[in-house]
């Protein structure tokens, strides 16, 4: 079932679109750009450009051909695209030796003029100048515009706008430096819809904000479309009359009761500590992402989205999987799915006593990672980690790069040790870190709301590939016990070093 018209996908994002172009005006782009080619004469020598120049421009130029009876689709095309072109381009004169006097758009009025024989089709500007006085030919110009033309040209360039020491060169009017691009060509002929200033910005903090995820852009732009596969969606379409919300069965499951009028989501929200009265919001749903965006300012509204996206999330696992949980225990707080279903199970709130995740000294038995990140205030950041099994160092890795807190870099820290011990096939692990803070959210004690919002988006997709592998577990342990590769992050972000390996050849400090 197809919940939103093609036509609307098909236009840009900050009007409500996904920005995909239309295979129509893709075609249209391709035309302008061989017609810019043929115009712009680059590809004079090509063998296309000889055919249609031998077979249908001999006589004539492109701005004024016509339609042949017998004549390619291709040709057909490109002329169509002339009208789209004629207006967006313009010959900056040089030299005068490409542009030609008749049939090339280097004044304001050279569509008024045409081409009185064969002869001055091939004629340049160049050829318009007496040799010796460098002015106007003045029996040439009337012999080829015509008295009226010959004094209208006159009269715009006294003087002839010729420079000898540059090259004519044709540019597209749209671009700031003058280049025709596909995109351009395609930008030219979508055509442009009237937005609301308040829509404008809010697909701009949708689309353009670096601290959502391309999937929570993705559900947010299916939420304004009223597309998001709740039941009322489907019996609205089906003809079927509104069925009950799943969760509190009071009013019809449609997108702002699921996601801000239902009980459960009205507890969320309050409790959450954005502290949002979802009750007092508007009952649809552009006016309630405009209202919150004014009132909870672009960071915090990309708190909001990431958010709404785990609520969401959390719904669907309660309805689909059966995993059954109560408002305070909302799923979509990000944690880890072992303590869920523990959670869901005991029908309580999870407390640190169920998870031993302090550790005063490291058990090298086992598959071990030791994990750490470096960070200045200039915000560059440095990361490490190593892999023990059974006690032997089998591998190291550092890297360096920008960050945004402490707690960022450890997240990037963990985020590449996670990935390594993946690609090593390791199915179980055992972490170690000095960042308290991550191992209470990893080990599902505490809802990663509560962190710097500009890791938000990172720490999100850390747990998701936590929650792929049950047998890791993450302690957290004093600095003192990562000397080693605290000091290897250190060299990362001082040294800007990018390097892995089973030993340490270039750090002979370490040992």
């Amino acid at each position: 079932m197809r919940l939103v018209n093609w036509d609307k996908i098909t236009v840009p994002k900050a009007e409500r679109g996904l920005g995909l172009r239309d295979i129509t005006l893709l075609n249209k782009a391709m035309a302008m750009k061989m017609l810019w080619r043929l115009v712009s004469k680059e590809c004079e020598q090509s063998l296309w450009v000889r055919v249609l120049n031998a077979k249908y421009l001999s006589r004539t130029c492109i701005w004024l051909a016509t339609v042949l009876t017998r004549c390619t689709k291709l040709w057909v095309a490109i002329l169509q695209a002339r009208e789209a072109l004629r207006a967006n381009v313009r010959w900056i004169v040089g030299n005068g030796q490409r542009c030609a006097a008749i049939g090339d758009p280097w004044h304001d009025f050279w569509l008024q003029f045409k081409q009185n024989s064969t002869a001055t089709l091939k004629l340049k500007l160049i050829d318009l100048l007496d040799q010796q006085s460098h002015q106007w030919n003045t029996s040439l110009l009337i012999e080829t515009f015509g008295f009226h033309g010959a004094l209208y040209i006159a009269c715009l360039y006294p003087d002839p706008p010729l420079n000898a020491s540059r090259n004519d060169r044709l540019i597209f009017k749209p671009a700031k430096n003058g280049n025709f691009t596909f995109k351009g060509a395609c930008n030219l002929l979508q055509p442009v819809g009237a937005q609301q200033p308040a829509q404008v910005q809010i697909w701009k903090a949708i689309w353009y904000s670096p601290g959502i995820l391309p999937r929570i852009r993705v559900f947010l732009w299916k939420l304004m479309h009223d597309a998001l596969p709740v039941r009322a969606v489907f019996a609205r379409r089906l003809r079927l009359p509104p069925p009950p919300c799943d969760l509190c069965g009071q009013e019809e499951d449609d997108a702002v009761h699921v996601l801000f009028k239902c009980d459960v989501a009205r507890n969320y929200w309050f409790s959450s500590h954005l502290a949002i009265r979802a009750d007092a919001l508007p009952g649809q749903v552009m006016p309630v992402l405009n209202l919150l965006l004014q009132q909870l300012g672009k960071e915090k509204f990309m708190v909001f989205a990431n958010l709404l996206w785990s609520f969401w999330k959390a719904r669907c696992k309660q309805i689909y999987e059966g995993v059954r949980i109560s408002g305070k225990q909302v799923l979509g707080m990000d944690v880890s799915l072992d303590s869920l279903a523990k959670a869901a199970s005991n029908q309580r709130c999870i407390t640190k006593g169920e998870f031993n995740f302090a550790a005063a000294e490291i058990d090298r038995k086992g598959r071990v990672c030791i994990v750490d990140g470096s960070f200045k205030e200039d915000g560059m950041a440095g990361w490490a980690h190593m892999f023990y099994e059974e006690g032997d160092l089998v591998g190291f890795e550092v890297r360096w790069g920008k960050a945004a807190s402490p707690f960022h870099a450890e997240a990037l820290a963990f985020q590449a040790a996670v990935r390594r011990v993946q690609e090593e096939g390791w199915s179980d692990a055992t972490f170690y870190t000095d960042s308290h803070l991550l191992a209470r959210i990893l080990n599902g004690l505490i809802s990663p709301e509560s962190i710097d919002w500009r890791a938000y988006g990172l720490v999100i997709d850390l747990i998701a590939n936590w929650k792929g592998s049950s047998g890791f577990r993450c302690f957290a342990t004093p600095r003192e016990n990562l000397l080693t590769v605290h000091r290897l992050a250190n060299l990362a972000r001082v040294k800007n070093l990018n390097a892995q390996g089973s030993t340490f050849p270039l750090f002979p400090f370490v040992t």
